[in-house]
């Protein structure tokens, strides 16, 4: 668990039915803020425990999203696998699940019957679209979201619409949800009751995407359009690499200007002083400092810039990351001991709360490895446990 100094969700017990990437990360996020987190999976273990490179049998994936919990495997084909998680359910503070609508409606752990016997009791859920409208009950994964929203749109290069190469919608929608929660508790102090939030990956793609990338599409009156921001979001190649420079004030662009091609500090830029008329105007100058950073190298181009205080960074290969000096100094990456994979290397919580960055939860636990200590504390007997065991209801 968390270092004390931050456990602000000690106590609050979490039943965990989700797979994939937007519920996982949801809940360990309360687990990193110090919930107890049940993750309940099939006898089989999660999909996502053999998805992509792993050791020992657990993928790099599953322990990325699933460290800090306690794992219990139960058999929810039948009918006493299902009632194990009610009881699991009719204790518990927090209930997530990311099913298809309909899907917990057949197994009978919908919202409207676990609240009924826990009124106190968040239920959240997040689904690709929703529980209303035509596609409520389509398949949905963050590509598909991606196309729908309009970021596959706003991605276009000149070979047409392209995708986020990573669940940047999974993930937007894994920490709406836990902050919703989070809400939803501290509303609980005064009223006792809990909630039902529902959480559409569709609709958190939009509002994420809504604010920068819909500047254009946002005032229905007529306007004089500009550029969009999306053509900011680049790389500009240098003599051995590439890097990445955003200029947004008129002074970061006198900087840029004076650090790559007039190093003397003379008015190449032009009378740009504004960002409408850079945006308009100042392609031509652009184009100018690209060839020049073309013949620069990487490590050249970054020293002047931020010696001009122009905002900057090289291109880091995915290999390199943990040797950046600055990561390097947050501390968010760590090295730790997983008892299935071995040496891991992970990002703690990206918070840092009076100066301490909260230590991570305990490592992604092996497949219903906590099941027996779970269930002897919500109240099963030892007879029970062992006959669960014995009919193959729970791992």
């Amino acid at each position: 668990m968390t270092e004390p100094g931050f456990h602000p969700l000690a106590g609050i017990r979490v039943v965990d039915l989700t797979s994939n990437m937007s519920g996982p990360l949801a809940t360990m996020v309360l687990a990193d803020q110090g919930a107890d987190v049940v993750k309940v999976e099939p006898p089989e273990g999660d999909l996502i425990r053999t998805v992509g490179t792993g050791n020992g049998g657990m993928s790099a994936y599953f322990a990325n999203l699933n460290r800090g919990k306690r794992s219990i495997a139960v058999d929810l084909s039948t009918g006493v696998g299902v009632e194990v998680v009610r009881r699991l359910a009719a204790d518990a503070d927090v209930f997530v699940q990311n099913f298809r609508p309909g899907v917990v409606e057949r197994l009978g752990l919908d919202a409207d019957r676990l609240m009924a016997a826990n009124p106190r009791l968040v239920y959240g859920s997040i689904s690709g679209f929703g529980p209303h409208g035509p596609l409520a009950t389509q398949p949905a994964y963050d590509h598909v979201v991606q196309a729908l929203s309009g970021f596959a749109a706003i991605q276009a290069g000149s070979d047409g619409p392209d995708l986020v190469r990573q669940g940047a919608i999974d993930k937007a929608s894994a920490y709406t949800l836990a902050q919703a929660i989070t809400a939803a508790l501290l509303q609980r102090v005064s009223t006792g009751r809990g909630v039902r939030i529902d959480v559409s990956m569709l609709d958190v793609a939009l509002a994420f995407l809504w604010p920068d990338g819909m500047m254009n599409d946002t005032c229905l009156e007529d306007v004089e359009l500009l550029p969009p921001v999306s053509r900011s979001f680049r790389t500009t190649p240098t003599a051995d690499g590439h890097v990445v420079l955003v200029t947004l004030t008129a002074k970061q662009w006198d900087g840029l200007v004076s650090a790559i091609l007039t190093e003397e500090g003379d008015d190449t830029g032009g009378d740009l002083s504004d960002t409408g008329a850079r945006m308009a105007g100042g392609a031509t100058i652009m184009r100018a400092v690209r060839q020049r950073i073309r013949e620069l190298s990487t490590d050249e181009v970054v020293e002047r810039l931020r010696r001009a205080d122009v905002p900057c960074a090289p291109v880091r290969e995915l290999g390199e990351l943990h040797l950046d000096p600055q990561i390097a100094a947050s501390g968010i990456l760590e090295v730790v001991d997983h008892p299935v994979m071995g040496r891991i290397r992970q990002p703690g919580p990206a918070p840092v709360v009076d100066g301490v960055r909260p230590r991570p939860g305990d490592p992604a636990p092996a497949v219903g490895a906590h099941t027996r200590e779970v269930l002897g504390e919500r109240g099963f007997s030892a007879a029970e446990i062992d006959t669960l065991f014995a009919e193959g209801v729970v791992r």
